[in-house]
């Protein structure tokens, strides 16, 4: 797989990931097990939304551009984002004794992929 592909393909999907957040909210709420009438859940969960559709916007820049120092940086941001959102994962389960997700293995399996992949693709730029 090239470079370009993978920076498509995380930010495709970080953009999939953002449109409930900022257009149903009430529906990821659910997912992860909050209050859906919360209002500052509902805030914080389209303040991730944004945040993850920011992301994938500036990935398909990334994707577009030919400067390997914007790639490389993209590529680290994405890794650094994805290994901290693991790691706040994991201590919220583990220390705080949050419930699992419907879907944590696959999520955690898929970002693990995900943060390994980043920092490969940065190695080859």
């Amino acid at each position: 797989m090239k470079t370009n592909t993978f920076i498509l393909i995380v930010s495709a999907y970080s953009i999939l990931l953002s449109l409930p957040a900022i257009f149903a909210p009430g529906l990821a709420i659910e997912y992860f097990g909050g209050t859906v009438g919360d209002m500052n859940e509902h805030a914080s969960i389209n303040f991730i939304g944004g945040f993850q559709l920011t992301m994938g916007y500036l990935g398909f820049i990334t994707y577009r551009s030919t400067d390997r120092a914007v790639r490389r940086g993209w590529l680290l941001a994405v890794a650094f984002l994805t290994l901290f959102s693991i790691a706040v994962f994991l201590f919220n389960l583990n220390v705080r004794n949050l419930p699992p997700t419907k879907t944590f293995y696959f999520d955690m399996a898929f970002w693990a992929c995900m943060a390994v992949g980043t920092l490969y693709f940065r190695s080859k730029e």
